[in-house]
């Protein structure tokens, strides 16, 4: 059924191809990725490229001010800047060239493709003491990134320590029953209520068990980024691409194998990749 819409559907700027043609980035050279599904699990050994892959996937995609991000960030859209860093001691990267593949119905309509729809190419490029090209110009799409902080509990996270007593429960949105829900068959736990608790631009998860009502600091690493990955899932639009590093860090393998289940059916509902 994912196959079915992901390989016919247009209208989700479907990233389809990541292509380094020129340059080395973090080790990878003469790189091509094809994305034939909605779900891609990027594996390897360490130093292998895994995560200069996310973080190539992030930076596809452009976006207007009025899209979705998450609390934290104060743009919509991703740059390479957000992921290849460097010290006055290290060479930036340069001399690159990387295509994009997206599958579209925005395109600029032409006397060859009156309808702009198509599997077409974009092309990102870093000359030898320039700056990344054509931001502008990307395809546009709500993209999230989520990193591994998600796992670090909020007992040992010092801002929410500070904050501990200013977090104040967030009217709801509508899709907090969807989260309580999913995140429970994954874990095999009950829970009555899930809500999120806010501060400035922080978040804690609050939920109600059995009686018993248990925020974030008192969660385990995976439950916290279970409530993380879904809150994020479920708030933001449908045909959102969704970015998430380490994905199966604090999961037993159970958890991992049901996580999955549960991302295939949210792909299909949601039209996620």
């Amino acid at each position: 059924d994912n196959i079915e819409w992901f390989e016919n559907d247009m209208s989700r700027s479907t990233l389809t191809e990541i292509n380094i043609r020129k340059g080395n980035l973090r080790g990878l050279h003469d790189f091509h990725l094809v994305f034939n599904y909605p779900i891609s699990v990027i594996a390897g050994k360490n130093g292998s490229g895994k995560s200069t892959v996310l973080a190539l996937a992030a930076c596809a995609f452009h976006n207007n001010r009025k899209g979705f991000h998450l609390p934290e960030r104060n743009t919509t859209y991703y740059t390479y800047s957000d992921f290849f860093l460097q010290t006055s001691e290290e060479v930036p990267p340069e001399g690159i060239e990387i295509l994009y593949r997206f599958r579209c119905n925005n395109w600029k309509k032409t006397k060859s493709n009156p309808t702009g729809t198509g599997n077409k190419y974009q092309k990102r490029e870093k000359k030898k003491g320039g700056k990344w090209t054509n931001y502008s110009n990307r395809v546009h799409r709500n993209v999230v990134f989520l990193g591994i902080q998600r796992i670090v509990p909020h007992s040992e996270k010092s801002v929410s320590k500070s904050y501990r007593t200013y977090f104040k429960v967030s009217d709801a949105d509508g899709w907090e029953g969807d989260v309580r829900n999913v995140v429970g068959r994954i874990l095999g736990a009950s829970y009555d209520t899930y809500r999120v608790k806010t501060y400035s631009k922080y978040r804690l998860p609050l939920v109600e068990s059995k009686g018993n009502i248990y925020s974030g600091f008192n969660m385990g690493a995976g439950e916290n980024a279970l409530f993380e990955i879904f809150t994020t899932i479920f708030a933001s639009p449908p045909g959102t691409m969704l970015v998430i590093d380490e994905i199966e860090l604090g999961l037993h393998e159970k958890a991992q194998k049901k996580l999955i289940l549960e991302l295939k059916k949210i792909c299909k509902e949601r039209k996620v990749q």
